[in-house]
């Protein structure tokens, strides 16, 4: 097979086709030889299509202007006689559809996972005016770390557009992912919710809402707007559900809003798993220690409350064993000091009120040292490379270690360390030994924590795939 030439750069394999372009992996020749991905676009096919030529300038004029950790960059573009290449980075994992086809239904832990960074890019493309389009499995590429993490980057901009407050009427875009008002040709960014719904849906159940033989089956039942319908026997949570139905409204002005997706709970784009949420929760983590310390407990609750929120999807996604038991260690000894904190701040108010009604009563809960001064679990690091980590456990060389403000700890009261082999085992789908789930999670936060509710790790394990049954469905209104 001949490849393409193009100058500083050499061709190993093929990627994929469309219907003006291929795709082709590459890698540098000079320097560290990174790798790259090239869309090499046939001049000869465009040249009579003002559509397509409008659509490639559309998306190198978009890629050079967008950058974010969720969208596929662009690091240049050149052109010769026969072609125009743009050089993109190479996302390693393939594409979202690929991996629905390999792995079948996709747990909805790992659904929140990828729709969280497919909700942040399409926040960035919203405050830039950009709608894309063409949203699609085929068009989210998936990246894999050598943490074995994906991460979900959206790519193709052909059908991109800058928004303005006048309605679109040229059609566009995937039939199956097509909103059903751009059959009827007219408009706006809101089909990018329709297909991000579709996205969902189809990672939930393996198929999408409209599955269909032939393509006049599939357009009949986008134009008669024929009721959705979600297998009565999913185990999806009312969360999940929620935001599934409000995506996947017909009526565009009955959808939900974009500032609604962006801040429905079940998303909860704000504590979303990153780099920057788990420095976030290091940060808040020393400033409750600080306050503990120093006896201002309500403030110390808040702090480790907010930490919580940010630590436990970092915990959720984590696929490596050991960082994954010193995390959920650490996590699990931060809750119990809220908890402790919580019921004195109680004994207190209790206390006071007795107080002031001549009743004298003792304080039923004492606070314990704050966790500085007690178990070397405490002792918060930062990060390192790619992966989320603490640092790790003081040295025992001594009686006696230091922990946060040099406070003494002392080696005999450490972390329990039940909670980490109960977590971990938990996790990793360990069969042969029975164990108890992670105390109080879901009632300290008083909601259920989706990250940790169940059995489903975000890494590339094997998942075995479960039959579709459409026999027993209920329906969208």
């Amino acid at each position: 097979m001949s490849f393409p030439k193009v100058e500083g750069y050499i061709f190993t394999e093929k990627l994929g086709s469309g219907s003006y372009s291929t795709v082709y992996k590459a890698y540098t020749k000079i320097g560290a030889r990174s790798t790259v991905a090239i869309k090499c676009i046939d001049k000869s096919r465009i040249k009579h299509s003002g559509a397509a030529v409008d659509n490639l300038v559309s998306e190198i004029r978009l890629m050079k202007s967008l950058s974010h950790p969720h969208i596929v960059h662009m690091k240049e573009f050149t052109w010769d006689s026969k072609n125009i290449y743009i050089i993109m980075e190479y996302c390693c994992g393939g594409d979202l559809s690929k991996y629905i086809l390999r792995y079948g239904r996709v747990p909805e832990k790992q659904v929140l996972y990828f729709l969280q960074q497919l909700a942040s890019a399409l926040k960035f493309l919203r405050e830039k005016g950009v709608a894309h389009m063409d949203l699609k499995p085929h068009n989210l590429l998936l990246h894999k770390g050598p943490d074995r993490k994906y991460v979900l980057k959206v790519g193709d901009f052909g059908f991109a557009q800058h928004l303005t407050s006048e309605q679109m009427r040229c059609i566009r875009g995937s039939p199956l992912y097509m909103a059903p008002e751009m059959i009827a040709g007219a408009y706006d960014a809101r089909v990018d919710l329709w297909s991000t719904g579709v996205i969902m849906y189809e990672c939930l159940f393996g198929r999408a809402p409209y599955s269909s033989s032939t393509i006049q089956e599939l357009m009949e039942k986008v134009q008669k707007q024929a009721p959705i319908q979600i297998p009565a026997n999913s185990s999806i949570s009312p969360g999940c559900l929620d935001l599934l139905t409000r995506l996947l409204q017909h009526d565009p002005n009955k959808r939900i809003s974009y500032e609604d997706f962006f801040s429905h709970e079940y998303l909860d784009l704000e504590h979303m798993p990153s780099k920057e949420n788990y420095d976030k929760a290091v940060s808040l983590i020393k400033q409750a220690i600080e306050l503990d310390c120093n006896g201002c407990l309500e403030a110390a609750l808040r702090c480790y409350s907010e930490s919580l929120r940010y630590l436990v999807p970092v915990v959720g996604v984590e696929s490596d064993v050991m960082r994954r038991s010193a995390l959920t260690a650490k996590l699990t000894r931060y809750m119990e000091r809220a908890e402790e904190i919580k019921r004195h701040l109680k004994a207190q108010q209790q206390a006071q009120v007795s107080d002031r009604t001549n009743v004298t009563e003792e304080p039923q809960n004492e606070v314990r040292a704050p966790l500085a001064k007690r178990g070397s679990c405490c002792v918060v690091g930062t990060t390192s490379g790619n992966s989320y980590d603490f640092s790790g456990p003081p040295s025992n060389s001594d009686n006696n270690t230091s922990g946060h403000n040099g406070a003494h700890v002392s080696k005999e009261d450490t972390c329990p360390q039940e909670y980490i082999a109960n977590y971990v085992n938990e996790q990793m789908q360990d069969k042969k030994v029975k164990v108890d789930k992670p105390r109080g999670l879901a009632r300290f936060f008083g909601k259920p924590v989706p990250y940790l509710d169940k059995d489903n790790s975000v890494d590339d394990k094997k998942s075995e795939k479960i039959e579709d049954n459409t026999n027993d469905m209920c329906k969208i209104s």
